[in-house]
């Protein structure tokens, strides 16, 4: 059974690990134990830490800035988790359903 070891200083919101993942993180020098066998810390020098928490910055922005300044840019939405931000955008050809597929589902 694996147990879970608590993350300290997380780079996105999953604030635990398994026990083999985070052994590998403190062999490879990314991590040290703060509680051994119970939590881990995240070394701030490491440099993929830093470009994790670059783009974990960067993915947050543009979500604050889509839910309160409008619609973000292309490029913040290349960061986030969906398959075609241009539909979304309203490019090109495929903008979306027209009028004629709601009045379709409503039945009219």
């Amino acid at each position: 059974m694996l147990k879970s070891i608590r993350i300290e200083n997380p780079v996105s919101d999953c604030r635990f690990t398994n026990r083999n993942r985070a052994k590998r993180f403190v062999s490879q020098g990314r991590a040290i134990w703060v509680e051994p066998g119970t939590s881990i810390r995240f070394i701030a020098a490491d440099r993929r830490h830093r470009a994790a928490q670059v783009s974990v910055d960067t993915t947050r922005y543009g979500y604050e800035r889509a839910a309160h300044a409008g619609l973000p840019q292309l490029s913040e939405l290349a960061n986030l988790p969906m398959v075609t931000p241009g539909v979304l955008l309203g490019l090109g050809r495929r903008k979306g359903a027209s009028r004629h597929t709601f009045l379709a589902n409503r039945g009219l």
